[in-house]
């Protein structure tokens, strides 16, 4: 390849992103209703109440540890912004397409297929939203009018003692109802046919009527014996019914959130009647108000910054002058630079993203083996489920009721461990085969010494801004969640250093911030009323007299539970399989006398193999939106296959040497 083509520069960078933007916008426009524009016309000023939340937050951190004065209204008036957010950004994804969804069949349609795939898309939504509009209308009520019909307006019982209860159940309710309302017009696209990839006048194939055909009929025998036989099933039929709705219902392409949500509904009208309507909406409301899940925003609001920011790219610059001469140096420091951003940000879709843009022009440039730079991009991007602050390991936290910062000590090691496996393959592959990694240019590597100086100092902000929030974490200066305030303070305050602030910055970092928690906490609210449901009927009793009746020993039925999560992990989203599996593995794991947060760090480890793993393996995606044209999702997947080894072999060892992720805690806790 002609040492002419250089590297990308930062405004080719910007332009490659804003083409993808504009890619994914037209794609999805023509399916998009008057209802579903102004939404997302809206969804920019609603996305300013994170950085309202994070305002506030970090006042409260001022005043308590600057002055000795708490606030008693910043607590909840951060979760009720950000439950507003929440909400809204669960229309907005509707609106845009943007919520989580196993399309590789439906994104692969078009015409006459895709518009049947539409129209029963929108009809199961528009049960969903029903559903949850009839569950949300029974806290409303509760919430808002006593007995009698008299207005009560519930409130938190603290001292600031807000109405906020009542506010954001109004606000459920109110957000089921547009989604009605969106899932309708969604249903009449589909109809006229004129939605993106649809065709009025063509008809659909006949396998794909055959197979929405045969969807329905399962379905169809499914809820008969559901809703006539009801408790009468038994907790083993109805555990096989629960699980083969969600595959079936998944396969039509309807997103996740509305697959488990939808069946948490049913399943609890079909075992306890409308009466036990009221125990979905509980949970949905619980979900919402959960204070931890705050760092998810903040966190994404952070990596959102980054990304638009010059830090990401001055960072990778400066890796390269670490790597120098190293048999494989640019894929090295690819890797090094991977694990700063994962400090940073936790989030994985934009590192990919990103390496995808920085680092396999480069690498390809240079001659790298088109392999080696794709997995390379991929694995090192997939770090950000094991380097703290790791959104994964916040959410396992959350749902096992395990510390957090416990947690993000637990992962240091097996997360720097991994790290160093990519490199060790990477310089040996290159050390035995030097023409699959050709060095950088003498001329770029002798450059004078105030240019590395300069380049060098593109380190010294990312460092600490990660130094900040984990520093704050581990020294008990703050929680997670306004560690996760305090961050996105510094890498906008290092933003305003470098004279990157502009207001189209902060806008498309907000509007990001509020699709991205769209998708992850309405996985989320359809998750925690699948899971609440199902242990109600007695699903968590089952599963764990099942397991720890079978007579295995203890390392057995941990090696089953990790067999569970990489087959869920080919299939599922990450959040999706934490919210399902944890609450009822994480139990057993404490009756059999095992840490829990070392169980953490292992599912981790496995989520982090579902993110490179075919068929649906979301790094893949990631990447491929971004590479070259002639670069297919099979050749991808392939390249990734030597580092999913390596994933397994960290897995094994942390799994059989248990203080490789407990020492630092135990360490930590001793000192």
């Amino acid at each position: 390849m002609s040492q002419e083509n250089t590297a990308m520069t930062a405004d080719e960078i910007e332009t490659q992103l804003d083409a993808l933007k504009r890619a994914h916008e037209e794609d999805s426009a023509g399916a998009q209703t008057a209802l579903d524009r102004k939404i997302i016309s809206f969804g920019g000023a609603f996305s300013f109440l994170f950085a309202i939340a994070t305002i506030v937050s970090i006042y409260e951190i001022v005043m308590r540890y600057f002055f000795n004065a708490p606030t008693i209204w910043a607590h909840e008036t951060v979760i009720a912004l950000i439950a507003v957010c929440y909400l809204y950004g669960g229309m907005q994804c509707l609106a845009a397409d943007k919520h989580i969804r196993i399309g590789l069949i439906y994104f692969g349609t078009s015409g006459g297929t895709r518009r049947l795939l539409d129209f029963v898309n929108a009809l199961l939504a528009l049960f969903f939203a029903l559903a949850i509009a009839y569950a949300a209308y029974t806290m409303v009520e509760k919430s808002w009018w006593t007995p009698q019909g008299d207005l009560r307006l519930e409130r938190s019982g603290s001292a600031w003692n807000p109405i906020t209860p009542a506010l954001v159940k109004l606000g459920l309710f109110i957000t089921a109802g547009v989604l009605a309302i969106q899932s309708l017009g969604h249903l009449w696209v589909a109809y006229k046919g004129t939605g993106y990839r649809q065709a009025a006048s063509e008809a659909p194939g006949k396998l794909a009527v055959l197979g929405i055909a045969a969807v329905f009929c399962l379905l169809a025998i499914g809820g008969y014996f559901l809703f006539t036989e009801g408790r009468s099933l038994g907790i083993e039929t109805g555990s096989l019914l629960l699980v083969g709705s969600i595959m079936v219902l998944i396969l039509t392409g309807i997103p996740l959130a509305f697959v488990t949500g939808l069946i948490a509904i049913l399943f609890t009208m079909a075992w306890f009647g409308t009466s036990g309507v009221p125990l979905v909406s509980s949970r949905i409301y619980s979900f919402v108000n959960e204070y931890v899940l705050v760092a998810i925003p903040m966190f994404v609001l952070m990596a959102s910054l980054l990304d638009r920011s010059g830090m990401a790219r001055d960072l990778y610059d400066a890796m390269r002058l670490v790597a120098g001469r190293l048999k494989g140096g640019v894929a090295i420091q690819t890797l090094v630079a991977a694990v700063f951003l994962a400090s940073i940000s936790g989030i994985i879709g934009g590192e990919i993203v990103l390496l995808g843009l920085i680092a396999l022009p480069q690498m390809l440039r240079l001659g790298y083996n088109r392999a080696l730079a794709i997995g390379t991009v991929c694995a090192g991007g997939s770090l950000g489920t094991m380097i703290p602050p790791s959104i994964v390991l916040i959410v396992y936290g959350l749902t096992a009721s395990v510390s957090i910062g416990d947690l993000f000590l637990a992962t240091v090691v097996p997360g720097v461990m991994l790290a160093a496996f990519y490199i060790v393959y990477i310089y040996t592959r290159c050390t035995l085969d030097p023409t699959i990694a050709p060095g950088i240019p003498e001329e770029e590597l002798s450059m004078p010494m105030s240019e590395k100086l300069r380049k060098m100092k593109g380190i010294i902000l990312p460092v600490l801004v990660a130094f900040t929030v984990l520093g704050s974490i581990y020294g008990g200066v703050a929680s997670v969640t306004e560690a996760a305030a305090m961050g996105v303070v510094g890498v906008f305050a290092s933003a305003w250093i470098r004279r990157e602030v502009s207001w189209e910055l902060i806008t498309s970092s907000l509007k990001q911030t509020l699709e991205t928690c769209g998708m992850i906490i309405w996985i989320g609210l359809g998750a925690a009323a699948l899971v609440g449901v199902y242990n109600l009927m007695g699903g968590n009793r089952f599963i764990e007299s099942t397991i720890l009746d079978s007579g295995a020993s203890p390392m057995v039925i941990v090696l089953i539970m990790m067999g569970i999560l990489i087959v869920l992990g080919l299939f599922m989203d990450w959040i999706g399989i934490a919210l399902l599996t944890m609450p009822i593995f994480v139990p057993i794991i404490i009756k059999l006398g095992m840490d829990p947060v070392w169980f953490g760090i292992l599912f981790a480890m496995n989520m982090q193999v579902s993110y490179l793993s075919p068929p649906f393996g979301p790094a893949a995606f990631y990447l491929k939106s971004v590479a070259p044209k002639d670069m297919s999702l099979s050749e991808i997947f392939r390249a990734l296959l030597p580092f999913i080894a390596i994933q397994l072999v960290a897995l094994m060892l942390v799994l059989f040497f248990p203080d490789l992720a407990l020492w630092l805690p135990a360490w930590v806790k001793g000192g």
